[in-house]
């Protein structure tokens, strides 16, 4: 991603870096072999791209925003089975490694089976279909209008992300519902990229809350894994010979993920201590600051 630059429009930078991500995710997917970390690659930048779409929200208005919001998220979506079948393999390794007396090997080669499964149902018709759409994506952006004060927009969808990445996470503390800490996970990524968007208005400070929100959604990716996990061996318990290993397995895993939530949690409490409000006025006067370098 090249970076913002001060003396252009602010929304039109910020279009431009969707688009920009959005051909990234349609170049992995391009591949003659799409290989597991393509598809990682191009889920990562659909990510990207529809958290920088939130900050334009404002601008192209509520019918532009959701329709090229489900054209990301559909084009995401297939990619997403691939994606936790690997995940729960590498979980359960992780997991294996620990008590290395609990019998997998038949639970492995189901969880393998199944990757197998999911890396198939990504056919090339499917994978065309996808690029197909993220193509009309790019050339719908286009002829946006991209309406507004810069500012006034792009913290507008930044307070957005943060106060629903607040709210989740004071639902997900009480409940710790698996649900609850997904939705979580998905406002703090979105609230991640939108500052990585935003980095150059003060490299050193703003690059240190979305370190802040980078670890935190790893922790919280981690417990998706194990809670993905944890239901494809609820489904195949009958693949373990001995009801010892299925209990010792489901209570390492339980512990890790006890584990997770909390460190997740100590690092949310710090993240969302601000008001919505005030956090936006912050990164507001770096954004006036660094526009007012570029006419000195």
């Amino acid at each position: 991603m090249s970076e913002l630059q001060p003396d252009k429009s602010g929304l039109r930078e910020v279009r431009r870096i969707l688009v920009e991500w959005i051909a990234a995710a349609t170049a992995a997917l391009g591949k003659k072999k799409v290989t597991d970390t393509d598809i990682h690659d191009a889920r990562k930048q659909l990510k990207k791209a529809r958290a920088a779409l939130r900050l334009l929200r404002g601008s192209i208005g509520e019918i532009a925003y959701r329709r090229e919001n489900a054209a990301l998220r559909d084009a995401a979506r297939p990619l997403g089975v691939a994606r936790d079948s690997k995940a729960s393999i590498a979980a359960l390794e992780a997991l294996g490694e620990r008590h290395e007396s609990i019998k997998l090997d038949k639970f492995r080669r189901l969880l393998g089976r199944e990757r197998t499964q999911a890396r198939r149902a990504l056919t090339h018709t499917l994978i065309s279909k996808q690029r197909t759409s993220l193509r009309a994506v790019t050339k719908r952006s286009e002829r946006w209008r991209l309406q507004g004060d810069d500012w006034e927009v792009i913290g507008d969808g930044l307070r957005r992300s943060y106060r629903r990445g607040r709210k989740r996470f004071a639902t997900a503390k009480e409940s710790r519902d698996t649900q609850c800490l997904h939705e979580w996970r998905k406002q703090v990524k979105y609230l991640w990229h939108q500052l990585q968007i935003l980095q150059p208005l003060r490299p050193g400070k703003i690059e240190e809350i979305a370190d802040r929100c980078h670890k935190l959604a790893e922790k919280l990716g981690d417990d998706h894994d194990l809670a993905v996990l944890r239901a494809k061996i609820a489904g195949h318990a009958k693949s373990f010979a001995h009801p010892k290993d299925l209990d010792e397995l489901l209570r390492l895993l339980d512990r890790r993920r006890v584990q997770l939530q909390d460190e997740a949690f100590d690092i949310g409490s710090r993240l969302f201590k601000g008001k919505p409000r005030a956090f936006v006025l912050r990164i507001g006067k770096h954004w006036e600051a660094w526009r007012d370098s570029a006419t000195e």
